[in-house]
């Protein structure tokens, strides 16, 4: 008998996915890994935490890099290289995401089927959109994610522009991350937890955004849960944007 898949699941910007374990095994810090840097940024603990979820074997990393560090494409997506050399060969990645449709409402979570990429983000190959192996069910949402370099939270005229072409949220990761674990051979999925609605006018803070993500966690672990329970081989993306 085939040994089960190793499952890699990324937490986001203030998400805790520590509830989607039955059991942990070990815990690792980033630092204490050769050739990854600790994490520097509020709400990303920087280490991986290994246990089981549903009966499979599942690695969840808590917390990332990020360009906006001021860290190259290897250093920011390193951690995914990471994830392959512990034997994980299917990653979700979770993050924290602007809502582009007026409907959206902070803690919704959104199943992306498509990754975008703003087209003046510093990196090598520059795509314009990366696809994505499965969607996860049990969402509120299902649409395009567009990923922008950051640091800042995007103007009221970028806002426009990414609603302009059809995208349905908008952050600051996993865009790199996607293009390592594709490089990898990786199988990939992603997950939007929706802080904020961009369509609103508001002063955002970064702990707004750690305390709606917080909130979300709970209700996150259980759609991640079912993707594992279910398995991750079904399912494929189609683009376009909507509400179940």
């Amino acid at each position: 008998m085939n040994p089960p898949e190793t499952v890699a699941v990324i937490a986001g910007s203030g998400l805790d996915l520590r509830a989607l374990l039955d059991e942990i095994d070990e815990e690792r810090a980033f630092a204490d890994v050769p050739g990854l840097r600790d994490a520097r940024i509020a709400g990303h603990t920087g280490k991986f935490i290994f246990g089981r979820s549903e009966g499979a074997r599942v690695i969840v990393q808590s917390g990332r890099l990020h360009f906006y560090e001021g860290l190259d494409y290897e250093t920011a997506s390193a951690p995914v290289a990471a994830l392959h050399a512990f034997g994980a060969r299917t990653i979700l990645l979770t993050n924290a995401a602007g809502g582009l449709l007026p409907n959206m409402r902070p803690g919704d979570l959104m199943a992306v089927d498509e990754i975008r990429c703003w087209p003046c983000a510093r990196w090598r190959e520059r795509p314009e959109s990366l696809a994505l192996d499965f969607v996860p069910e049990k969402c509120d949402w299902r649409g395009a994610y567009h990923w922008v370099h950051g640091p800042c939270y995007e103007t009221r005229a970028e806002i426009a522009a990414l609603r302009a072409l059809g995208s349905t949220a908008v952050g600051m990761s996993t865009a790199p991350e996607i293009l390592r674990a594709r490089e990898l051979g990786m199988r990939v999925g992603a997950i939007s937890c929706i802080t904020n609605n961009c369509c609103t006018p508001q002063v955002l803070t970064h702990d707004h955004v750690l305390r709606t993500a917080a909130a979300a966690s709970a209700r996150l672990c259980e759609v991640l849960r079912g993707v594992v329970r279910n398995g991750v081989h079904h399912g494929r993306p189609a683009s376009g944007a909507t509400a179940r």
